[in-house]
């Protein structure tokens, strides 16, 4: 019996290669796939649009095998892996959620739009295309962040049967009631919370991520 395949989708400011640590603890029964998102980690020539990302996600796992993905998600990259898998149930057979939103709390987005917005171009904006990065600028993130603002998933949350699991860090307290509510507009979900851990998690723990993936699938590994 093959692998089973799973894609990982990365959070707003980050890029495939912070699941690096995360790919090296997995198992072998694992078939592990990361893809950049158009206009947060590879060039676009269209503004932010959760659609295209979604199917981009889609494109990918399509592309890798024939049987559905579980798709895992930080962040930005939970919210596309929602989206991916109201648009097309058949290709997704699970999802792991970290620090998911159904309804992005306006307070909050107001609050990182203001941090994001006073710190410097090179804080903020991606490498340049000439260096391997994503070209994107400052702007280009803000209107990630702004694209997000009305955004109501809870509709599609109840629609979707597969099994999920949303996980959320012990320290990350601006996130804790809001993956609560993912749950709860779900109909087949399960959160857990990581004590020490923060918001991107994946890239600080990778080692205790990639067990919470292991142990999650390890009742339907091959």
């Amino acid at each position: 019996m093959s692998a089973i395949p799973v894609e990982f989708l990365h959070g707003l400011g980050q890029s495939p290669s912070d699941w690096d640590g995360v790919l090296t603890h997995l198992p072998e029964w694992i078939d592990p796939g990361v893809t950049t998102i158009p206009s947060v980690s590879a060039p676009a020539h269209e503004p932010f649009s959760l659609d295209a990302a979604a199917r981009w996600a889609l494109a990918d796992v399509i592309d890798r095998s024939e049987e559905p993905a579980v798709l895992v998600g930080v962040s930005l990259g939970a919210i596309i892996a929602i989206r991916a898998a109201a648009l097309e149930p058949d290709c997704v057979s699970g999802l792991i959620l970290s620090a998911p939103v159904a309804r992005p709390p306006k307070a909050l987005y107001r609050m990182q739009r203001a941090i994001m917005s006073a710190l410097p171009e090179r804080a903020v904006a991606g490498r340049s295309i000439a260096d391997g990065g994503s070209g994107l600028t400052k702007q280009d993130m803000l209107q990630v962040l702004d694209s997000l603002t009305d955004l109501d998933l809870r509709p599609e949350l109840y629609r979707i049967q597969c099994p999920t699991l949303v996980v959320v860090g012990g320290n990350d307290r601006a996130n804790r009631r809001p993956s609560g509510e993912v749950v709860e507009s779900m109909r087949d979900a399960t959160m857990q919370v990581i004590p020490g851990a923060g918001h991107e998690w994946n890239t600080t723990h990778p080692e205790q991520f990639a067990s919470v993936v292991t142990n999650w699938l390890r009742p339907v590994q091959p």
